[in-house]
């Protein structure tokens, strides 16, 4: 991964918003944003205070050494995505048998 990729994975993975990154390193949000679709690149200050903010080590945020605890996070997410899929799926399916009794079922009608 790149060190741009990694700021903003590393940001989103402690819930860090960008104008609170901002915040803390004296920057402003767009710089921030910068720095994220690699438009320009951290001073060596900035990295050191996000990887105290992050808590990883500069090898981690260059990409060099994975960080174990952010990529079982990701693991996670990604079992948990598959899981929201599954359950959307299943929720369709159950719909679409609900909307089939129905027009199966004989109507009902009042007796007046």
């Amino acid at each position: 991964m790149k060190l741009n990729e990694n700021i903003k994975n590393f940001r989103t993975f402690r819930g860090i918003k960008q104008q609170e990154l901002a915040d803390a390193l004296g920057r402003s949000k767009s710089v921030i944003s910068n720095w994220e679709r690699g438009e320009n690149s951290p001073d060596l200050e900035s990295c050191e205070k996000m990887c105290r903010i992050f808590e990883v080590t500069p090898n981690e945020l260059f990409g060099w050494d994975e960080n174990k605890e952010y990529m079982e996070w990701l693991k996670n997410s990604h079992k948990l995505e598959l899981e929201l899929v599954d359950m959307e799926n299943q929720k369709k399916e159950l719909e679409k048998r609900i909307r089939r009794y129905y027009q199966l079922m004989p109507t009902v009608r009042k007796k007046k």
